[in-house]
Order: C-alpha cells, then sequence, then structure tokens
C-alpha cells in the first residue's frame, strides 16, 4: 500500500477530479438456480405441485386471487406466519403453505452472488468508509468491516496531525510566500466498489492529502475479496503464468502507445511488466483494471490511469 508522505500532498479533491473511480454502476449479477434466473430481493421459490389459488389479503381475510397449475413455479419474496404460512410471489399476493406446494429457500451462496449490501460510513466530512453486510460468513465480514474502520482510523489521525503541527504551519507561509497558494493542509478518504457480484467484491479506496509544496498526491488503494473463500485475492492469483503476464504486459504496452497517441505522455520504454506484488487492481464485468498512479511511466501531469484487461487476454 502506498502510504501518505509528508513531501507528498494534494489539494482538497484533487484526487475525485482525476480518480479514474467516478461513480458507476456495475450490471447486476445473473445468477441461475436451477433453471430459473434467482433475482435481488427473493429468498426461495414454490412449486405448484396440484393446481390451487394464490391469494390476497382482504379485511384481515385470505381472499382467492387467481388460480395455479401444477407445475408453475413462482419466486418468493417475502415469509410470514400468518393463515399458517404465507409466501409473497408478488406485491400483495401469496402462496399458502399446504401439500399442494412445496417450498424452497435460495441457497445463501446464490443469494450473495447477486452482491452484497456496502453500506458508506464516515468518521468526518472528508473521510468515509465502506461497511458491509449480508455475507455468509460472520466472523469475516465483521473482520472485514474491521478492517475498513481501521483504515479510516489511520487516515483522519494524518489529517488532524498535518492540522495540528506547528512546522507545517511554518510551511504554509513559506507556500505562499513562493506564490503557490496552497489550499488547506488535509488528509481525504472516500471509496467505491467497482464489483459487486459473483462472490467477488471490490473495493476501491482514494486518497488524497496536501501538506505544502507546489502540489500535491492522490493515490487508489484496492481490496478485491473472494467472499466465498473468505481471502483477499492478489493480481498473483489471477495473473499466475508468464505467459498470462507476458500477454497483460503487451496488451497495456499496446495501449499506452495509442494513448500517447491522444495526448498522455507514458515513458513505454520504461514500462517493462506489471508488478503482480505491488500494482492496485480492481474487477470489472470483463475482466480487470490495473491502475498506475501518478509518476508512474510518465510525468506527474499523465495522473493516474487505468488499463482495463479483458479476460480473454489473461484466461
Amino acid at each position: 500500500m502506498k502510504r501518505f508522505k509528508r513531501a507528498s500532498a494534494v489539494v482538497l479533491g484533487f484526487a475525485l477530479l482525476f480518480s479514474p473511480l467516478a461513480p458507476q454502476t456495475v450490471a447486476e449479477a445473473k445468477v441461475v438456480w436451477g433453471n430459473q434466473e434467482l433475482v435481488k430481493g427473493q429468498i426461495g421459490r414454490v412449486t405448484v405441485l396440484k393446481n390451487t389459488n394464490l391469494y390476497n389479503i382482504k379485511n384481515n381475510k385470505l381472499a382467492a386471487a387467481r388460480k395455479v397449475t401444477k407445475g408453475q413455479v413462482f419466486r418468493v419474496y417475502s415469509e410470514s406466519s400468518k393463515f399458517g404460512g404465507l409466501y409473497g410471489v408478488s406485491k400483495g399476493t401469496y402462496a399458502q403453505k399446504s401439500s399442494s406446494i412445496k417450498y424452497e429457500k435460495a441457497p445463501s451462496d446464490k443469494i450473495q452472488a447477486l452482491g452484497v449490501t456496502v453500506t458508506k460510513k464516515s468518521l468526518a466530512s472528508n473521510i468515509s468508509y465502506p461497511q458491509v453486510s449480508g455475507l455468509i460468513n460472520k466472523p469475516f465480514e465483521a473482520s472485514y468491516n474491521r478492517k475498513f474502520l481501521n483504515i479510516a482510523k489511520e487516515a483522519q489521525k494524518e489529517h488532524n496531525e498535518l492540522k495540528e503541527h506547528n512546522e507545517l504551519k511554518e510551511q504554509e507561509k513559506e507556500d505562499r510566500k513562493n506564490g503557490w497558494a496552497p489550499g488547506p493542509y488535509s488528509r481525504n478518504m472516500t471509496y467505491s466498489v467497482p464489483y459487486n457480484q459473483d462472490n467477488i467484491l471490490s473495493v476501491a479506496v482514494t486518497n488524497d492529502a496536501y501538506a505544502g509544496g507546489v502540489h500535491g498526491n492522490a493515490w487508489i488503494d484496492t481490496y478485491n475479496y473472494d467472499l466465498l473463500k473468505a481471502r483477499q485475492i492478489s493480481l498473483k492469483d489471477i495473473i499466475n503464468t508468464n505467459t498470462k503476464l507476458n500477454k497483460v504486459n503487451n496488451y497495456i504496452r499496446n495501449e499506452m502507445i495509442a494513448r500517447n497517441k491522444k495526448g498522455a505522455q507514458f515513458w513505454v520504454n520504461e514500462f517493462k511488466s506489471v508488478n503482480l506484488k505491488d500494482d492496485q487492481f480492481y474487477y470489472t464485468s470483463s475482466g480487470i483494471a490495473i491502475i498506475f498512479g501518478e509518476y508512474e511511466y510518465g510525468p506527474y501531469s499523465n495522473g493516474i490511469h487505468t488499463f482495463k484487461i479483458p479476460s480473454t487476454i489473461y484466461k
């Protein structure tokens, strides 16, 4: 992980301007359960074993809504113990528990594969972090949430140190004297969720800090998890042979050349290989994205760049 350094800084909001992780909508995963697609909010299904009725509730009584026939299958979105047991198959419409139907609860791993819930939490207006719920593995869920809370606390600590450090107050006077007109010294943190399906969760934490000087620094740390195995995924897990690595490197090198033709300033000759240990990445709907930060293979003005690698390149 790249750490904050006193000599590195960014004016508040700089990272958001240059970040390749602007808010985006991730297409929902298609999860198949048997011969039917499982959808968000579904908790199970009922299969009609004998011709029967679906019901509405009117005046606190069951009223037949329509007839259904043997073999029909309905998604279930809610379950209630009223009237001997009800399964909600649509808004206001229920199948009643009886020998005429068979209820099956959706497998937990299938529900999780549709995407877990990620909630935004904040320690301050400039420090936000993710907390998850809905994981099958509750100890892992608790560990995950502690991890990101601690990351946020560390960022907040660094922010407070910047605001209180007397030496930096003197540096600020010097910066203004040099005509750099710095913004307030700060350390900021936010995040995005570029991928949340197929039991894979990717979180990208965008950081920026300003601690004096002509400009500051922005960087992105990424965290990728296999939720079923309750473990973090590394680039080595994905690009696990030299053949795959060479293909990815060639793809990125050609993309750098193409971007240079459009105004980027990549130092193509300096790029030898993706660093499988240190380079940041996240999952996409078509593969992975590898991030190169400021000053990596180009001048500061190049900013942060993301290279989206189709899975066909490394599979």
